[in-house]
Formats: structure tokens, sequence, C-alpha cells
């Protein structure tokens, strides 16, 4: 099967699935688990495509791709499910509902299509790892210690912010600036953005492996300029306002730095 075939095959059956989750939110009234579907949406798809696309890949590497994927997938889509499960809609998609009004419903079937084409897109570079025929060499190793880099920091990140949030007295209101949130507004998206950078490291070798260059370009628009930030700090505004101001002021947005010193 071409590339083109696994890409076309890939989004019919993104999109489809992301309709009956569509349908899925319409009837509980909440599209939380969007974000969640994702996550193990690009884990499956890769995976797929890591399966069906196989030609010569070394038999240690596909082993690896495999590995790598599913771990990050199982990951983060188990963190997002376990964040909405029981919970009222997030923030960020309760404003969307309130903004679209009575076109909400087409609203948010348009923007569950625009995820099944994100997944699509993020499946996509392992259909040029997978065509590495190379053996694992020193290039791939410094890949796999980039990756580890990246996932051990959304971890930390990330359950940094949980302990946070899980403190008798916290509220919404109140700013995680501790940990790894003491040098960055959104370490878990910085850290994710390494990780992935790893795949160019890994894919390299492949033929069009220079097209894995437009990982980080990619990513890093998407997570800060698309669905990422921008979401999350105008939510954060509203709930937090002031401290929340004063939060932005003194740490940096995506790539870690020291906190500037309060005017």
């Amino acid at each position: 099967m071409s590339t083109i075939e696994l890409l076309i095959y890939g989004q019919v059956g993104a999109s489809i699935l992301m309709f009956f989750a569509w349908i899925h939110a319409l009837v509980i009234k909440n599209t939380s688990y969007v974000d969640a579907l994702w996550g193990y949406g690009v884990g499956i798809l890769g995976f797929i495509f890591l399966t069906l696309a196989t030609d010569n890949c070394d038999p240690a590497r596909l082993a690896l791709l495999k590995a790598l994927l599913i771990t990050w997938s199982v990951r983060l889509g188990t963190y997002l499910l376990k964040r909405c499960l029981g919970k009222t809609e997030d923030a960020r998609y309760a404003y969307l509902r309130e903004y679209m009004g009575k076109k909400a419903n087409l609203g948010f079937f348009i923007f569950f299509q625009i995820q099944a084409f994100w997944v699509v897109l993020f499946a996509s570079p392992f259909l040029i790892l997978v065509r590495n025929p190379n053996p694992i060499n020193s290039m791939d190793h410094i890949g796999l210690i980039i990756w580890l880099i990246g996932f051990s920091g959304v971890h930390i990140a990330d359950k940094q912010l949980k302990i946070f949030k899980s403190q008798p007295d916290c509220t919404r209101a109140d700013v995680c600036s501790t940990g790894l949130w003491k040098y960055s507004r959104h370490p878990n998206y910085f850290f994710e953005w390494v990780l992935w950078i790893s795949y160019i490291f890994l894919g390299w070798q492949a033929p069009l492996g220079e097209w894995l260059l437009l990982i980080p370009v990619i990513l890093y628009i998407f997570l800060s300029k698309i669905t990422g930030v921008p979401f999350v700090e105008a939510r954060k505004l509203e709930a937090s306002g002031k401290e929340y101001e004063s939060y932005i002021q003194q740490t940096n947005s995506f790539f870690p730095g020291l906190p500037k010193n309060k005017t």
C-alpha cells in the first residue's frame, strides 16, 4: 500500500472515529474526552502505519519505534482521560460552547474533524521513520536520549501540577509556580516538543528524512499558537486575574528560563 493510500485511509478512519465521538459528546454534553481520544488516536494510527509500511525496516528499529509510540500514547491518553472522567466539561470547551451559542453543535462537529486531521498529521512521521533500513546506530542513541528527556520532563511537569491541584485548599484561581512551572508557564508542552524532536534523529537516515525537520515547527505552532497555550491562558486569566498576570510577567511562556524580577 502506498504512502498516499495509507494517509487517505488513515484520514477516513480518523474522521469516522471523530464523528462517533462527536455524537457521544452531544449525548453527554461534554467534549473534554476529545483530548484523550487524540492521544490514543495518534498512537493507534501510528502503530498501524508502522505495521503496514514496514518495507525493509530493521526489526530492532521497528520494535523500538512501536515501543516508544505506544508508551507515549498510553501515558498521554490515559492522563487526559483521568483528567476528565466524572468531571464537568473542561473550561476551554465550556467557553467555546458559550461563544458559539446555537451553532455550538455544528462548531464542535468541525472541531472534532479538525482533531481527526491532527491525528493523521502527527501519526504521519512514522511513515518516514519506518522506512529507515539502517540498524540502530549513534543517531538513534541521540534520538533515544532526547526522547527520554522529553518523556521524563512531561511526566514530571504533569505530576507536579497534579500534586499542586490536589492540595485541600487549592482552587481553580490558584497558580502553580513551583518545580518546572517556576521556569515555564507550560513545561509540559515544552517537554512534549522536546520528545518529538527525537524523531528527527531516529528517522534522519530514512528516505525523505529531512521532512522530519518540520516536526518542531509544526508542533510549536500547534502548541503555542493554536490549541494549547492560547486556550489555557485565556481561561486561566479569567479564573486568576492579577495573580496569573503577575505569573505571565515573571515566567517564560514556552521555553524555560529563570524567573524575571517583579517590576
